[in-house]
């Protein structure tokens, strides 16, 4: 059953409803829900939905290539594949949605720009040149958010400024969190929402049939489930030097809030690089800036 993200919806339908063409980058934090909202928003639409994959440049482009022509475009009597990304990017035109938009998701896009640097570049001319005055929809959407807002969104990448809807995804707020557990107490609905945060993945990982207590020991705290290696692999998406990060996280969580505090605990010696680590952090919405301003207002 699919939970809230009606701001995110309305913001895709209004994009969606809008004449002219509509290029959207909608981005997060991976697990908090992109793909699930975008699957809803396609529902009902003829679109094509493509997630990128980890692979290389050649493979990436027979795969997306297999999707527009599976929609009986007009080059699918005559080839298999596209043998270069222009070519596939054009054929968005062709697809045969008639008197509703072109509409194309790429999910998990920093893949697909990965071992092709050049795809930004050649997307931008194409829509220069002609998918902005046509009834399309493109969607890029990604995780990696360090790669969407300092490379893609940057304004020396050749998308800036051709976007016409940027999103952020962000946690669900508290009401929408605890629509995962109906039958909880009031007291256990807050202790769950602090524990899981409104981070749909991995609300969906307490079985609400399952006491608060039971859904922690089997959920979390034993090994082999999916939320026990969590931040491990979250670090690992994202960032290098993970040992030093987890020990900034621990240093945090214990209730260290100043910067020299942080940088003792966590065994950084340098306060300015500790400084750029809990940036990162931040940034990635792993640790809450509100979080450590309310720590320091307790301690003061």
């Amino acid at each position: 059953m699919f939970i809230g993200r009606e701001a995110e919806l309305q913001f895709l339908e209004s994009q969606y409803r809008s004449t002219g063409g509509k290029l959207v980058v909608l981005y997060g934090r991976r697990r908090v829900g992109k793909t699930e909202t975008l699957r809803q928003f396609c529902e009902g639409k003829p679109h094509v939905y493509y997630a990128c994959q980890e692979s290389p440049d050649r493979m990436q482009l027979r795969a997306f290539s297999q999707k527009l022509l599976k929609e009986k475009i007009q080059a699918s009597a005559y080839i298999q594949e596209f043998d270069e990304w222009e070519k596939a990017f054009w054929a968005i035109l062709e697809l045969p949605y008639k008197d509703q938009k072109k509409l194309v998701v790429i999910d998990e896009f920093p893949y697909m720009c990965r071992n092709n640097p050049g795809i930004p570049s050649i997307l931008q001319n194409l829509w220069d040149e002609v998918l902005k005055d046509s009834d399309v929809m493109i969607v890029l959407c990604g995780s990696a958010m360090s790669f969407i807002e300092k490379d893609l969104l940057a304004e020396k990448n050749p998308l800036y400024g051709r976007a016409t809807g940027i999103y952020k995804m962000t946690e669900m707020g508290f009401y929408d969190a605890i629509r995962f557990f109906p039958d909880y107490s009031n007291e256990d609905k807050i202790l769950a929402y602090s524990i899981l945060g409104g981070v749909p993945h991995y609300l969906r990982q307490f079985d609400s049939n399952l006491s608060l207590t039971k859904n922690i020991k089997q959920n979390i705290l034993m090994k082999g489930c999916t939320l026990y290696s969590e931040v491990d692999f979250l670090l690992k998406q994202e960032l290098r030097e993970t040992a030093v990060y987890n020990s900034i996280i621990e240093a945090v969580a214990m209730g260290n809030t100043r910067l020299n505090e942080i940088s003792q605990k966590s065994l950084v010696e340098d306060t300015a690089k500790t400084g750029v680590y809990l940036k990162n952090l931040i940034e990635l919405g792993i640790i809450d800036v509100k979080f450590l301003l309310m720590r320091e207002c307790k301690n003061e």
